[in-house]
C-alpha cells in the first residue's frame, strides 16, 4: 500500500516557503557549518595574499613582482572556487541565497540580527566579486602594463604615442590599491558577520541540530570567537552550561548514539555535580554500554 501524505490527500501541496520552514533547524544548522567553512576559504586566502605583501615593499612593486605571479595565481583560484561562476555557484554565493532564504526582505519572521547577517553575507559576496575582477585585471595586464609605465621605457622612442601619453602606471596602481582596500574590506566585513552570528547563538538553544553542530566543532567554535564551548551554552541556558551538555546528551540518546551521549552527560556532571537528569542518564548509559561493548565497538 502506498503511502500518500495527508496535504496530498486533501489536494494541497506544501508551498516551498511552507517546505523551507518545516526545515529551518537544519538550514541554520546549514548555516553555521557554511560560514565556517567560508571563512576558513577566506583565511586561506588572506594568507596567500599576506605573504605577496613583502614589509617595506612599495605597493605595486609587491603585488605585481613577476615572483608573486604564482602567487597571485593561487589567489585567483581560491576566489574562484570560494565565490563560484555564473554556471556553477561557490560556496559563498550558495550561503548568500541561504541567508536570503532564512530571512527574507519582507518577510514576517524576519528578525533584527537576521536581516544584517543577511546584508552583511551579501556584502561579503559582493566584495569578493569586485576582489576577483580586480585579480584578474592584475594577472591578466599588470605586470606587462606596469613595465610599460615605467620612466624609462616612457622615453623609449619606439614607445607608441598613446602609451606615452597615458598614466599607465597610475592606471594600473589604482587597481592594486582596490585590492588591498576590498581585501581588508572582507576582513573586517567577515569579523562583522561572525559578530552578529555569535550574539544569534543564544536564541538557538531549542535546535538540536545546531547543539550537536557546536560540540561537534568544538574546535572551530574556540579559535573563530576565541570561547570554550561551556561558554555559549551558558550563553544559550541562562547560566547553566550542563544544561547544554544534557541537550546534546538527549538528542545523541534519541538518536542512538550512546558513546556520545554518555560523553555529553559526563561533560554535564564535570560543571554540575548535582545534575540529576546527567547522574541518571549516565548510570543507564554505562549499563548500556558495557552489555553492548562489543556490539557498539567500545
Amino acid at each position: 500500500m502506498q503511502f500518500i501524505p495527508a496535504e496530498i490527500s486533501r489536494g494541497r501541496l506544501p508551498s516551498d516557503m511552507e517546505w523551507f520552514e518545516q526545515r529551518r533547524d537544519f538550514f541554520m544548522r546549514r548555516l553555521l557549518d557554511d560560514f565556517f567553512s567560508v571563512f576558513q576559504s577566506f583565511q586561506e586566502l588572506y594568507q596567500v595574499y599576506v605573504t605577496c605583501r613583502k614589509p617595506g615593499a612599495g605597493v605595486c612593486s609587491d603585488l605585481l613582482d613577476k615572483q608573486n605571479e604564482q602567487l597571485r595565481n593561487q589567489i585567483w583560484q581560491k576566489l574562484t572556487v570560494m565565490v563560484g561562476t555564473e554556471t556553477e555557484k561557490g560556496p559563498l554565493w550558495r550561503l548568500k541565497d541561504l541567508c536570503h532564504r532564512l530571512w527574507p526582505r519582507g518577510s514576517s519572521s524576519q528578525v533584527l540580527d537576521g536581516s544584517l547577517l543577511d546584508w552583511l553575507i551579501g556584502s561579503v559576496f559582493h566584495e569578493a566579486m569586485k576582489l576577483k575582477e580586480n585579480i584578474y585585471l592584475l594577472n591578466s595586464y599588470g605586470p606587462a602594463a606596469y613595465r610599460i609605465g615605467k620612466p624609462e621605457l616612457r622615453e623609449n622612442a619606439e614607445m607608441p604615442p598613446l602609451a606615452r601619453m597615458m598614466d599607465i602606471n597610475g592606471l594600473i596602481t589604482r587597481i592594486v590599491h582596490d585590492v588591498i582596500r576590498e581585501m581588508e574590506q572582507l576582513a573586517f566585513l567577515f569579523g562583522q558577520a561572525g559578530f552578529i552570528l555569535r550574539t544569534m547563538i543564544g536564541d538557538l538553544s531549542q535546535n538540536m541540530l545546531v547543539i550537536r553542530f557546536l560540540v561537534e566543532h568544538e574546535e572551530n567554535i574556540r579559535n573563530f570567537w576565541g570561547e570554550e564551548l561551556e561558554s555559549l551554552f551558558s550563553d544559550m541556558f541562562y547560566g547553566a552550561p550542563e544544561q547544554g551538555f544534557c541537550a546534546a546528551g538527549r538528542s545523541y540518546l534519541n538518536g542512538q548514539w550512546y558513546t556520545r551521549a554518555l560523553s555529553m552527560y559526563q561533560r554535564a556532571v564535570d560543571i554540575d555535580h548535582t545534575c540529576d537528569e546527567a547522574i541518571v542518564k549516565m548510570y543507564q548509559l554505562k549499563t548500556i554500554v558495557r552489555q553492548n561493548s562489543a556490539l557498539l565497538g567500545t
